[in-house]
């Protein structure tokens, strides 16, 4: 039987200006979004919303006890036009807005897409602009004091398209940002991968180039230094994700794809356990296919496929980012279509400790659209989650995080677990 819970969320309007200082939470009514497939239930909620579209697109626990949401604003119906504010909203552990802070005055396009916090409260961001440099879309790197205010902001690239997706700090108190550099008038995407100090300022600049598309989404540090690199691919009309190695300094260690024959594989999360074990997850279907099941690749520390399993059902299901806990569970979150409320529903589900799905999911929606795109575990209790919905009443999709008490029960009857590739068994 499925399990029904009203979410009820507190509605924050933000309004279009740079910089807002600190606004209060809105009470707001009983939202029709449901929470189906688990006996989870949310404990709060909030929105961020414009009269267009507007995306979560990382969470962050802060060391005060907060968490960061980052994404943007008002983004319109052109892809990249209107004036779009990049996001930072700051919310106490009961969901209160402590702070919401938006930037890129003067229009434009500003988005953060991930962000990290230094030991001396200063916060990073990463993500793309086309307000500053050298025309295009750059990649956009802002540095802030604790309260919001900008220290630096910079940008990256060389008048394509350039941005960044992700970053990761570096030991020297700096941080790689990582994305994909486009030239203007090219029809392929370049890994690009720059280092800046923690000032925001330029330390080193990469390009890692191929006859095929390669384009790079998420970074982490590597056990025994240097960073693991996921990402995407394109050969022949193929796709594959891939996984890459770089030391310090930037520089390519080895790479590896990541795929099967006949299938188009889409990267969309990477975790790095602590024993050097590498989980990257996306979503794939078979070549001539549109409807998509979830995918997670377990690989050793040199990039060797260890695993492969997807999961999904009948409709198009597909997982968009992954984080780990202390336990070992890898939570992933995304959208399905197979199972839920309506249209596509937030879905929240796990690997375990070896790298297959636990088969356990829940879902987050109502009868229109509801997409998730950020997860972030909270010890053994909750989960926090972030997407978008059509469902919320601001107009085109509206922002939202809401925390989850943690899922548990059996595998879902609608979602099918199907292994690739599993460990040789020593006989």
């Amino acid at each position: 039987m499925r399990n029904r819970w009203l979410l009820k969320l507190a509605a924050v309007v933000l309004s279009g200006s740079a910089g807002a200082a600190a606004a209060a939470a809105q009470s707001a009514p009983a939202l029709p979004l449901t929470v189906g497939g688990t006996p989870a239930r949310v404990e709060w909620g909030q929105v961020a919303a414009s009269a267009n579209d507007d995306w979560i697109n990382d969470i962050i626990a802060l060391r005060n006890g907060n968490i960061l949401g980052v994404g943007f604003l008002d983004r319109g119906d052109a892809a990249f036009g209107g004036d779009w504010k990049a996001l930072a909203l700051e919310l106490s552990p009961t969901g209160t807005v402590v702070s919401d802070h938006r930037y890129g005055a003067g229009g434009g396009t500003d988005a953060f897409w991930s962000a990290a916090e230094a030991g001396d409260g200063r916060r990073t961001f990463a993500g793309f602009t086309t307000r500053i440099g050298a025309g295009g879309i750059n990649g956009y790197v802002v540095v802030t004091r604790p309260d919001g205010a900008i220290l630096k902001e910079n940008a990256f690239g060389a008048g394509g398209y350039d941005r960044f997706t992700d970053l990761a700090a570096t030991a020297d108190g700096g941080h790689v940002f990582l994305g994909h550099s486009q030239p203007d008038g090219a029809d392929k995407r370049r890994i690009y991968v720059v280092k800046a100090d923690g000032n925001g300022l330029p330390v080193w600049e990469r390009i890692h180039d191929a006859p095929e598309t390669w384009g790079a989404l998420y970074i982490e540090p590597a056990k025994d230094g240097g960073f693991i690199i996921a990402g995407g691919m394109e050969r022949n009309g193929d796709s594959d994700m891939f996984v890459m190695k770089v030391d310090d300094d930037g520089r390519e260690l080895w790479r590896r794809q990541v795929g099967t024959p006949d299938w188009d594989e889409i990267n969309h999360g990477l975790v790095v356990r602590p024993d050097g074990t590498i989980v990257i997850v996306g979503y794939t279907h078979a070549q001539g296919s549109e409807t998509n099941d979830l995918v997670a690749a377990t690989l050793a520390a040199d990039g060797t496929t260890l695993r492969l399993e997807r999961f999904g059902g009948r409709g198009d299901d597909r997982a968009i980012l992954a984080k780990a806990d202390a336990t070992g569970v890898v939570w992933i979150v995304g959208q399905t279509a197979s199972t839920g409320a309506g249209g596509s529903d937030l879905l929240l589900t796990s690997l375990d400790a070896d790298g297959a799905f636990t088969g356990v999911a829940t879902t987050v929606g109502g009868v229109q659209d509801d997409n998730g795109t950020a997860v972030l575990p909270l010890g053994r209790e909750a989960i926090l989650v972030a997407g978008y919905s059509r469902n919320l009443g601001h107009g085109g999709q509206d922002a939202f995080i809401a925390r989850l008490t943690r899922p548990s029960g059996k595998a879902h009857p609608a979602l099918t677990r199907t292994v690739v590739v599993e460990p040789k068994r020593a006989r």
